[in-house]
């Protein structure tokens, strides 16, 4: 679980009305538990808002340990550092996957194998939530959202660089993300659509 340093934040957060979250909340029932996968930083705010909810949070900051694997590593393959950073025992199932803007970070080659390591902990019914940009250029970096209340969050760059975007079309999606389909999909105003896939077909366990 990594940690966001203060010189890390260069623009201040940008606070708007996700509906996404929203439609995500609304399949959250009162009386049953959750666990939730969180795949970015642990955040104060975040930590905050799921302790009101019934629920087990996991945090694994899946990029920044991802991108010091390749980093040591050039040459390794992806599917193997995956796994080594993705590793839970066989009674995980998880109820809820967090990607954030994870998936703008990377490249079909990479989301292939992550999708499919994560349905080894996937049940049916299980809800990503996930950003996708359509810009020309992303900062270097994901950004950090932050859970204000059920309807609203915070965006915040970390880096002033910008790097090209991936710019996964929605036939793209369908291909990379095996097993999970749209539940619904809304664009923002910054030129990211907010997804919901919910997963419906459990992958082989010897993945």
């Amino acid at each position: 679980m990594s940690r966001i340093r203060p010189e890390d934040l260069k623009l201040p957060p940008v606070a708007y009305n996700s509906l996404g979250l929203n439609a995500l909340l609304r399949f959250l029932q009162s009386n049953r538990k959750y666990h939730i996968l969180d795949l970015g930083p642990a955040l104060g705010a975040n930590l905050e808002f799921w302790s009101h909810f019934l629920c087990r949070l996991t945090v694994e900051d899946f990029y920044s340990e991802y991108r010091a694997g390749t980093d040591a590593e050039p040459e390794a393959p992806r599917e193997s550092l995956i796994a080594d950073l993705l590793s839970f025992d066989d009674q995980t199932a998880f109820d809820i996957i967090l990607a954030w803007d994870l998936f703008n970070y990377l490249g079909p080659a990479e989301i292939v194998p992550l999708v499919r390591r994560l349905s080894r902990w996937c049940r049916q019914g299980t809800v990503m939530f996930a950003l996708i940009s359509s810009l020309l250029h992303i900062p270097t970096k994901p950004s950090l959202f932050r859970i204000l209340d059920r309807e609203r969050m915070t965006c915040q760059a970390r880096t002033l660089e910008t790097r090209p975007c991936t710019r996964h079309q929605p036939r793209d999606l369908a291909r990379l993300l095996a097993g999970y389909e749209v539940t619904c999909s809304y664009l923002l105003r910054n030129g990211s659509q907010e997804y919901l896939f919910t997963y419906v077909a459990r992958e082989q366990k010897n993945l």
